[in-house]
């Protein structure tokens, strides 16, 4: 997506593959609440104590939860309130008001995958900035960024290289894709982003609604866009960025 010059994408993506290296370099996932608030009390820690030498530090937070990897990513020197709340089973809230920078947050999976098929409910979404609310993840080998955008704040996402339209469980998707030159997630030069979008926004309340992901990786593909390796953490995400925005987002997720 496009974000405004004060809200730097670079670091998220090298907070977003440092914590997928963190999480493949073990043997084990996180599989207790009591672990995961030990692990995130840890890394608040850690960075409570960078913000002595450096208060732009970015923040980064993540673990599991009844079963769903979550995070919460913020940028270098955001400042305004976004409150996270982890619910029950694969639900979340985030509430921001006057937020100045760019977040990104949601549940979802440890691992990204070409056939994932998921299930989700958005009970509430306001967004007066631009960001982002459906299913995203990265791979390697070739780096991607990608996107399945259900709804959006007032600045629409779309961007780049218009890829054609198709439809998925039921719903008109347009995609497109971009070349971007700042860092990847394991801080290199240049990756490249796709996406597919609504053609019209969900409406919210949502009711149950479904994604299968095969379906926009495989039309990527057919235009020549493959994903790589896609052992990297996926989420579906709430992400915005603006300048003194405020919103609520409040989704239920689950597998199919």
């Amino acid at each position: 997506m496009k974000k405004q010059n004060l809200m730097p994408r670079a670091t998220r993506k090298v907070a977003f593959g440092a914590v997928a290296m963190i999480l493949f370099a073990g043997s084990s996932v996180l599989t207790s609440c009591k672990k995961e608030s030990a692990d995130v009390e840890e890394e608040m820690h850690a960075t409570q104590n960078a913000s002595k030498a450096n208060p732009t530090v970015k923040t980064y937070q993540s673990g599991t939860h009844n079963g769903f990897f979550w995070s919460l990513w913020k940028s270098d020197g955001a400042t305004g309130t976004a409150n996270y709340t982890n619910g029950s089973g694969g639900n979340y809230a985030i509430s921001w008001s006057g937020f100045n920078g760019n977040f990104t947050c949601g549940k979802g999976y440890n691992a990204g995958s070409p056939t994932l098929k998921i299930g989700y409910n958005l009970g509430a979404y306001t967004n007066s900035g631009g960001g982002t609310f459906g299913w995203y993840g990265w791979s390697r080998s070739p780096y991607y960024e990608y996107y399945v955008n259900e709804t959006w704040g007032t600045h629409s996402p779309h961007e780049g290289t218009f890829l054609g339209a198709f439809n998925s469980d039921g719903t008109a998707y347009n995609a497109w894709t971009v070349w971007k030159t700042g860092q990847n997630i394991d801080g290199g030069n240049g990756f490249r982003q796709i996406y597919s979008s609504r053609v019209s926004k969900v409406p919210v309340p949502s009711g149950n609604r479904t994604i299968t992901f095969a379906n926009h990786y495989n039309y990527w593909k057919s235009k020549g866009y493959t994903l790589g390796q896609m052992n990297i953490p996926a989420i579906m995400v709430t992400e915005t960025w603006g300048s003194n925005v405020s919103g609520y987002s409040n989704c239920t997720i689950w597998g199919l």
